[in-house]
C-alpha cells in the first residue's frame, strides 16, 4: 500500500494523544476509586469530586478534537473503501478511509471512532451543566445521551439569520389602528381547519362567516361541524382529487371571498426530530393549497404556520421547490397569480393574546385592491396573570365546582413533591438535588431539558402552548404557582383546559357545544366526563386540537387591515 505524504503527516503525534487520553481515563478511574474509599467530609468530598469532573470535561474536549480530525480524514478520503488497486484511484490518495484512520489512530476501536465523531460542543456543554446540576458523573455516554441532546436542542436560541430575514419591516405595518367595517357579510373557506379555533371570534365581531371548511381527521371535522353548524365541512385529504373538487365546488357555490390556510406544521417544527420529517405527503400540502387558490382565485388569502416553515425545504418537496424555500415559492406564485403579498413573522402576544406564539403570516390580496398590511402592534402585551390570575387555585386532582373545564390532572405523589418545591418561573431542574424531577423508582427523569417541569412566568405572556400540555414534562406546561408559608408553591399541576382557553384567546364557553351526545352517526360523538374531568382519550383530543391552534385574536386583528373593505381608523378596544 502506497502512503501519501499527507497521510504520513497525519500520524504525527497521534500516539501521544491517545496515550494522554488513556492516562487521563486511568487517572480519573483511580481518583474516583480512592475518593469513594476514603472517609471525607461532605465539603471535601464535593471539592475533590468537582476536580475529577473538571478532568472529565478536559478529556471530553480532547475526544471532541479527535472526532473533528476523524471527520477531516473521512472528508479527504471520499473513495470510502476503494483499494489502491482499484482503477478509480488516481494521484496520491491510495488508501481507503479505514486505512487512513488506522494509520493515524492504530489503537482506536470502532466504537471509539463512532463516539468521537458524534461528539458535539453543545452536547458536551449540556452534559457538563447536567453533571453540575445533578451530581451525575460526567462521561462520554452522558454527552451522547438522548436526553442531553434533547435538552441542548430545545435550549432557547436566537432566531437564525435565514429566519430573521422574514421579520416584517416598518412599512409592512399599518400606521394607525383600524377597525373592519364591512357593510355586508363575506364568506370564507378554511383549509386544514382543525376544529375552528382560529376563526372562533369572527362571527361575533365581524360580518365574516366561515361557510366552507376542510379537515382531514374525522373527529376534528365532526367537532368543527358541531361548533359551526352553518358551515359546510368537507372531511378528507385536500390532496385527494375528490376532496379537492368538493372544496372547489363548495367555495364557488358560497361565493366566498376569503381563504384561510393553516398547513400542518410538524414538518417545519423545531421540536420534531423524527427521521421521517419532511419525507411524507404532509410536507407538500402547501402545493395543494396553492392549487386550490389557482382554481378559485379568492380576493383575500391568509397563510399561517410556524416561523421555520418559510425557510423549509422538505425532502419530499424538492422537486416542486427547485432551489426555492416554501416562503419564496409561495410569494413568487401568488404574485404571478395577480396578488400583492405581505410576509412576516408576528407574535400573537402583540395582538391582545397572553401567549407569545410566533408564526409566519402571509397576507395576499388581489392587486387591484391595494396592499394588505399587518395591523399596528398593540402597545402592551397581556400577561399570564392578567389572563388566568383570578381563576381558582387548584392542586393536582382537584376540580373547580363552578367551571367544568377547570380541574387539575392527577399526578403521582413524588411528582407533586418536586413541583411543590419549584419556584414560579423556574424549572424543577433548578431545585436542590433532592427535589429534582425523578421517576417513581427514584431514578432521574429522562426529560432533562430547560423547558421541562417549568412553571410559567405570570408577569409575561406564556411561551407556546403545545399539544402535549397535559404532561408536566412538556415545555412550559406547569401553572405558575403562588408561594406558601411553608416555603413551597401552590398549583403543582399542569394548566387546566379552562386556563389554556384564556391564554390562547378563545371565549370561555368555546368548547361547550362538544359536550352533548351525538344526534346521529354523522355527528360528533360528544365528550365523556368521569369524576369531574374528561376521560383520558377526550382529554388528549382537546389538548391536541388546542395545541395546534391559530390564535383567534391575531386573526381578528389581521382582518382589520383588509384593503378595499371599508376600514376606518379606530383605537384598539384595549386602549393600548
Amino acid at each position: 500500500m502506497e502512503i501519501s505524504q499527507e497521510d504520513n503527516d497525519l500520524s504525527d503525534g497521534s500516539a501521544e494523544i491517545l496515550n494522554l487520553l488513556n492516562s487521563a481515563e486511568l487517572s480519573v478511574k483511580t481518583k474516583i476509586m480512592l475518593l469513594n474509599s476514603r472517609p471525607l467530609s461532605d465539603q471535601e468530598h464535593e471539592k475533590r469530586y468537582n476536580q475529577i469532573q473538571l478532568s472529565r470535561a478536559r478529556q471530553l474536549l480532547d475526544e471532541y478534537i479527535i472526532g473533528r480530525d476523524l471527520k477531516d480524514i473521512i472528508q479527504r478520503h471520499k473513495c470510502r473503501g476503494k483499494k489502491a488497486s482499484s482503477g478509480n484511484n488516481t494521484g496520491q490518495d491510495k488508501m481507503t478511509t479505514a486505512e487512513a484512520i488506522k494509520q493515524r489512530y492504530p489503537r482506536l476501536g470502532g466504537r471509539q471512532i463512532r463516539d468521537f465523531k458524534n461528539l458535539e460542543l453543545k452536547y458536551i456543554k449540556e452534559a457538563i451543566l447536567i453533571a453540575l446540576e445533578t451530581g451525575r458523573e460526567l462521561t462520554r455516554s452522558l454527552a451522547l445521551s438522548r436526553s442531553t441532546r434533547k435538552r441542548a436542542d430545545n435550549a432557547k436560541q436566537t432566531m437564525p439569520v435565514n429566519i430573521r430575514q422574514w421579520m416584517p419591516k416598518k412599512e409592512d405595518f399599518a400606521e394607525e389602528y383600524q377597525k373592519l367595517r364591512l357593510t355586508e357579510k363575506m364568506g370564507a373557506t378554511s383549509l386544514f381547519a382543525n376544529i375552528g379555533v382560529g376563526t372562533c371570534l369572527l362571527e361575533a365581531n365581524t360580518p365574516i362567516r366561515v361557510t366552507v371548511a376542510n379537515e382531514k381527521e374525522p373527529r376534528r371535522a365532526k367537532a368543527h361541524k358541531r361548533l359551526y353548524p352553518d358551515c359546510e365541512v368537507i372531511e378528507g385529504d385536500i390532496a385527494d382529487s375528490k376532496v379537492f373538487a368538493e372544496v372547489i365546488k363548495a367555495h364557488r357555490e358560497k361565493d366566498n371571498k376569503i381563504m384561510y390556510i393553516c398547513c400542518p406544521c410538524q414538518d417545519a417544527s423545531s421540536l420534531n426530530s423524527a427521521e421521517s420529517k419532511g419525507k411524507g405527503e404532509r410536507a407538500i400540502l402547501f402545493k395543494s393549497a396553492l392549487d386550490v387558490i389557482e382554481a378559485v382565485l379568492p380576493m383575500y388569502i391568509v397563510f399561517e404556520n410556524v416561523a421555520r416553515w418559510l425557510e423549509g425545504r422538505p425532502e419530499r418537496a424538492l422537486d416542486i421547490l427547485g432551489d426555492k424555500t416554501i416562503g419564496n415559492y409561495l410569494v413568487k406564485n401568488l404574485e404571478c397569480l395577480g396578488y400583492n403579498v405581505t410576509v412576516g413573522i408576528l407574535s400573537a402576544a402583540d395582538y391582545e393574546t397572553a401567549e407569545n406564539r410566533e408564526r409566519a403570516i402571509i397576507l395576499a390580496c388581489k392587486k387591484e385592491l391595494g396592499v394588505w398590511k399587518f395591523p399596528k402592534k398593540h402597545k402592551f402585551r397581556p400577561t399570564v396573570f392578567e389572563a388566568i390570575g383570578n381563576m381558582k387555585s387548584l392542586e393536582a386532582g382537584e376540580v373547580d365546582p363552578n367551571n367544568k373545564w377547570h380541574y387539575g390532572l392527577p399526578l403521582a405523589k413524588h411528582e407533586i413533591e418536586f413541583l411543590a418545591h419549584t419556584p414560579t418561573g423556574c424549572s424543577a431542574w433548578n431545585n436542590a438535588k433532592i427535589y429534582q424531577p425523578r421517576n417513581k423508582d427514584g431514578s432521574p427523569s429522562g426529560a432533562q431539558f430547560d423547558g421541562s417541569y417549568k412553571r410559567i412566568d405570570p408577569i409575561n405572556p406564556c411561551n407556546v402552548i403545545e399539544s402535549s400540555s397535559g404532561s408536566i414534562g412538556d415545555i412550559n406546561s406547569v401553572h405558575f404557582g403562588r408561594p406558601l408559608s411553608d416555603g413551597t408553591y401552590s398549583d403543582s399541576r399542569v394548566l387546566s383546559i379552562a386556563e389554556i382557553l384564556r391564554l390562547i384567546g378563545t371565549p370561555d364557553d368555546f368548547l361547550e357545544p362538544l359536550i352533548s351526545p351525538p344526534k346521529d352517526d354523522n355527528d360528533f360523538n360528544g365528550l365523556t366526563w368521569k369524576e369531574g374531568r374528561l376521560i383520558g382519550a377526550d382529554e388528549s383530543f382537546i389538548r391536541l386540537v388546542l395545541g395546534e391552534h391559530m390564535c383567534p385574536k391575531l386573526l381578528l386583528n389581521l382582518m382589520t387591515t383588509m384593503p378595499g373593505a371599508a376600514n376606518d381608523n379606530a383605537p384598539p378596544d384595549d386602549k393600548s
